[in-house]
């Protein structure tokens, strides 16, 4: 091919990805869209520059030229300390995976126990497991399957046992709020310098709505996150703290260990992404937290026995139907799911739950205008394709109930 076909076939591939997508449900419980404002601010101009800096001054620049990208980054930092009541704000991560890696190997030493959720991202144990043979052990945090959260009393007496440095929560699986204050009580009888991490990456969107729960007031030393799931902003990390010497620490683990330059073309989206959610966030939140809780119960209206049912289904943006009546692979099921054009993941569920999970999200439908009364349609779409109906028939119903999310919301004009 010669230079103007290859740019064609290119070209072809991406207009065929987007228009595929525009016919599916997409589910996943990780992914959104910016609003259009943010897309706008997303400048690429920037990502031809270099920001970085030493500790946590960012005037402090390494590279000439920088004076408005500092005063760039200072803005968006002033927003989220707004929007987030933090007091100290790091971009630097270029995802939540590196802001969490970068926290725990920050204020972890050699030999320190970390207490992390199971299903969560286990920043301690994939240091603990890298080549590198970092010097922590990190210890799964008991889970009550049925009630998907912590299992408090259990451990209560793991924290007395261990006085681990670490305690990280959060979860891929996040459906209810986690005991932030009750687990850092018990932290501090049994380790009063050891730390609480919390791991918001799916639902710190919700936090910024007030609609979930408030990490810092609750005892958390650090939040950690990324900053596109429920967020909805450009794809990116972040950590919040309000003590400095945490800041300190982690913002030389950062530069020069982790990265040098941090993506500046993402800054100014990111800003964006906060003045919406101080303009937009409660209602948006809201309305993700009701569309979850509809699908939840339409699934369940369905005979699909689902996860947290008793409880209200979630109270995030994530659902988990438990599926073990149309197979006992959640992967297969979701490959049966995408053939219908249904995007979706599986989940993994505790032995006294089940055997085959899916996890579901409804935060990007919701941005699109998703409803409560588009759930009993979703919810039938999802029943034919897993109950095996064909999927040419199953495709084009997704399509008409995908067509009606067609405008961003929650967002400035």
């Amino acid at each position: 091919m010669n230079p103007n076909q290859k740019i064609e076939k290119l070209t072809s591939l991406l207009n065929k990805h987007h228009e595929y997508r525009e016919t599916c449900l997409n589910l996943i419980a990780s992914e959104n869209t910016p609003s259009p404002l943010v897309e706008a601010l997303f400048d690429e101009r920037l990502a031809r520059r270099y920001g970085n800096y030493s500790g946590i001054d960012l005037y402090q620049r390494n590279y000439k030229g920088n004076r408005y990208i500092a005063e760039i980054e200072a803005y968006t930092q002033e927003l989220a300390k707004e929007l987030f009541n933090a007091k100290f704000v790091d971009f630097r991560p270029l995802s939540g995976n590196i802001a969490g890696i970068a926290t725990t190997f920050a204020l972890a030493e050699p030999g320190d126990i970390a207490l992390e959720v199971h299903n969560g991202h286990r920043y301690a144990n994939k240091l603990a497991s890298s080549p590198l043979k970092v010097e922590l052990q990190s210890i799964p945090i008991p889970w009550d399957g049925l009630r998907s959260n912590i299992d408090l009393p259990a451990t209560f007496e793991l924290i007395k046992q261990h006085k681990p440095k670490i305690v990280n929560i959060g979860s891929g699986v996040f459906l209810f709020p986690q005991p932030v204050a009750e687990l850092k009580s018990a932290m501090r009888q049994a380790n009063p310098d050891s730390y609480l991490i919390y791991d918001a990456a799916h639902v710190i969107g919700l936090i910024a709505g007030k609609r979930f729960q408030s990490p810092f007031e609750e005892g958390a030393d650090v939040i950690i996150s990324s900053t596109h799931k429920t967020l909805a902003g450009p794809q990116g990390g972040i950590v919040l703290t309000n003590d400095k010497s945490i800041a300190e620490r982690i913002g030389k683990t950062l530069y020069p260990l982790l990265m040098s330059n941090h993506h500046l073309s993402r800054l100014p989206a990111l800003a964006g992404t906060f003045v919406e959610w101080m303009a937009c966030g409660a209602a948006h939140a809201d309305a993700i937290v009701t569309n979850a809780k509809a699908l939840g119960q339409a699934l369940a209206d369905r005979d699909i026995p689902m996860l947290g049912a008793e409880l209200g289904f979630t109270e995030s943006h994530t659902l988990i139907p438990i599926v073990d009546a149309f197979g006992d692979d959640g992967n297969e099921l979701a490959n049966q799911l995408e053939a219908c054009h249904i995007i979706a993941g599986a989940a993994g569920l505790s032995p006294e739950v089940g055997t085959s999970g899916l996890r579901f999200g409804v935060q990007e439908v919701t941005r699109w205008g998703m409803t409560s009364e588009d759930a009993q349609d979703i919810a039938d779409c999802i029943v034919a394709a897993l109950s095996g109906e064909s999927s040419d028939t199953v495709k084009p119903k997704v399509a008409r109930v995908a067509q009606r999310f067609n405008t961003v919301q929650f967002a400035l004009k």
